[in-house]
């Protein structure tokens, strides 16, 4: 149980961090999607891929709301992050194969990643309102995650954050 608290634990950074990095990367000027859409197209990309790639999947945070503004201030609107999690590795080749035509049929721009001996290694893309996905898979301890960031949206985020306060 532990190990599962780390591995959430270190994904959950690399999630913020990813969020982070992703920001309003995706274009220039200010957002111009509804935060709803963006809500639904992350969501949507990561159910769609976690069930053409099989398997138990649990989602370990999000959709969760953030904000586009960076360290100093800049930018404006808001985007939702995912994360799921399966337990177990599936076939890495079959998987970024998988998800690979999945991802470039949605209209995503697509990067294979692995490290040296291919004990970690994935798919990234980004493109048709996601800022950043990625597929994840690791024998290091852990299984396979996927990680989305939505495009930013057009929203303040306090109002927004209140309102699902409001609904809970």
């Amino acid at each position: 149980m532990a190990a599962k608290r780390v591995r959430t634990a270190a994904v959950g950074l690399m999630v913020s961090a990813l969020a982070l990095t992703a920001g309003c990367t995706g274009g220039t000027g200010s957002p111009s999607s509804r935060p709803e859409d963006a809500e639904r197209a992350v969501q949507q990309i990561v159910d769609d891929s976690a069930s053409a790639l099989g398997g138990d999947w649990t989602v370990e945070e999000g959709p969760r709301l953030g904000t586009c503004t960076d360290e100093r201030g800049n930018g404006e609107g808001v985007h939702y992050t995912i994360l799921s999690s399966r337990a177990e590795r599936g076939d890495i080749e079959t998987d970024v194969s998988t998800l690979t035509t999945l991802w470039k049929r949605a209209g995503l721009v697509t990067e294979r990643f692995t490290n040296g001996d291919g004990s970690y290694s994935g798919l990234n893309g980004r493109g048709a309102g996601i800022a950043n996905i990625a597929f994840n898979s690791s024998d290091l301890g852990g299984g396979d995650t996927i990680s989305a960031t939505s495009e930013c949206a057009a929203g303040d985020y306090v109002e927004l954050r209140e309102q699902e306060r409001g609904q809970r």
